[in-house]
């Protein structure tokens, strides 16, 4: 599902570059919205959809608001449910990348050390209550 959604982001994005490309092919003054291609062109960027205005036409701004809107909206979908999911990409210097496995690398020497230390602390205690009761006996 991240994928469709990050698949339609791209779409509607691409589609919005077509519709300011087609803004500015409607300024250059000789182009004839009426031969096939520039009517073609015209229609699926939406200077169709609503009839100019005073001579102004308004359709591909609202094209441009509506899109921008679901780009939005899928964004957020993205970043609230999938994006924690993905796996980070850390980018390190060779020296960093070093330095992090050296301090790895002590980190799991501290654990282990601790551990054994633990482990022989409890063996101690053991022999010691087990002396103890021999003691006492």
């Amino acid at each position: 599902m991240a994928k469709l959604i990050r698949f339609l982001y791209r779409l509607i994005n691409y589609y919005l570059y077509f519709v300011v490309m087609a803004c500015f092919l409607a300024l250059v003054p000789n182009i004839n919205p009426n031969y096939p291609l520039f009517n073609y062109i015209f229609k699926i960027a939406g200077f169709y959809f609503i009839p100019p205005i005073f001579g102004f036409i308004i359709s591909p701004m609202l094209v441009m608001i509506i899109s921008a809107i679901i780009m939005m909206g899928l964004d957020k979908i993205y970043t609230k449910y999938y994006a924690p999911k993905e796996p980070k990409v850390l980018v390190m210097t060779p020296e960093q990348f070093i330095e992090q496995i050296k301090k790895n690398e002590q980190a799991y020497i501290d654990k282990v050390v601790s551990d054994v230390k633990e482990e022989f602390s409890v063996h101690e205690q053991d022999e010691n209550t087990s002396e103890g009761e021999d003691k006492k006996e």
